[in-house]
């Protein structure tokens, strides 16, 4: 049984090894996989330091803090040069229209697009 009252709670913990510290926070987000971000502001964080070294943060709120924030899609404004098409090309076997396409959703980032289009061919 779970005891209600925070003193016993606490007692137990600190038994088990657990330490508890309220985190001062004004304001928690989380990046879905979607895009989308949830911000909690204000809400209460208790971070617990577990003995195996594991940090266990607990986020506690009203519905009313949490809001939804969908970020706006742009187009991308980056055009690769022929010479990063020519390196993505020679590092990965790909077409010129894929390597070009790899460093415009990479924003241009070589490393990231060939990492892309390697992990397209497995």
């Amino acid at each position: 049984m779970i005891p209600t009252n925070p003193r016993d709670l606490e007692k137990i913990l600190k038994r088990m090894g657990v330490k508890v510290e309220e985190v001062d926070v004004a304001y928690v987000e989380f990046k879905l996989k979607t895009g989308e971000v949830l911000r909690i502001n204000n809400p209460t964080v208790a971070l617990m330091k577990m003995p195996n070294k594991t940090l266990l943060y607990q986020v506690q709120t009203s519905e009313a803090s949490v809001q939804k924030i969908t970020p706006e899609r742009r187009p991308a404004e980056y055009q690769p040069s022929e010479e990063d098409i020519a390196v993505v090309v020679e590092q990965t076997g790909a077409s010129r229209e894929e390597a070009a396409e790899a460093l415009r959703e990479t924003g241009g980032d070589l490393v990231q697009a060939v990492v892309k289009l390697l992990a397209r061919k497995k």
